[in-house]
């Protein structure tokens, strides 16, 4: 590597740390985005840059835009687990539910051991996600799967914000079942002879 490429090198990791900084500590997007942009100058296809950009222009509310940055993170790796997951939260603002979660099923199959502290979100968004879709059989059993994968705060966690919900959904449905059963039943049942007059 030469001279020109090390200091390059150096000045978009600066810029990126600077951006990533803005961004978490700041909650200053515009400025995060000024900085991530000059990294993108520098060496375009810098995952953590595409992935960063992706997630300020979520916040900035530039969805379309943040998606394209997302799509171009996934271009130069479609096994990005944290671009899969911002993926999903882009593609759920957007209304896209299924394409979120065949995202959020994508980060489950590609996560590796030292990134499981992006499990807990990624439960939480995919539950989210099958409530959305009212596979509400499937939220329960994943709720329930997160006690193996997660550690027991977590799990605790996501046991308090979704339990009562499909516990509620679960006899709301077992409900309405019922109801349809036994207006089936009344419209299949033989009618009554009238007497005549």
């Amino acid at each position: 590597m030469n001279f020109l490429s090390k200091v390059l090198n150096f000045s978009a990791e600066r810029y990126l740390k600077t951006a990533g900084d803005l961004f978490i500590y700041e909650g200053d997007y515009e400025s995060a985005l000024g900085m991530v942009e000059k990294t993108l100058e520098i060496e375009p296809k810098d995952l953590r840059a595409l992935v960063l950009r992706g997630d300020i222009l979520y916040c900035l509310n530039r969805d379309q835009e943040a998606l394209e940055s997302l799509n171009q993170a996934l271009a130069v790796n479609p096994y990005s687990v944290e671009a899969l997951i911002s993926k999903a939260g882009v593609l759920d603002v957007l209304g896209k539910y299924r394409e979120a979660l065949e995202c959020c099923n994508r980060a489950f199959e590609q996560i590796l051991p030292y990134q499981n502290f992006l499990l807990p979100s990624l439960f939480d968004q995919n539950i989210v996600l099958l409530l959305r879709l009212k596979k509400y059989r499937q939220a329960q059993l994943l709720l329930r799967n997160s006690e193996n994968r997660l550690p027991k705060e977590d799990h605790e966690y996501l046991l308090s914000c979704y339990s009562h919900i499909l516990a509620r959904l679960s006899e709301t449905r077992q409900k309405a079942r019922a109801r349809a059963k036994a207006l089936k039943l009344a419209l299949l049942a033989p009618e009554p002879e009238k007497a005549a007059p």
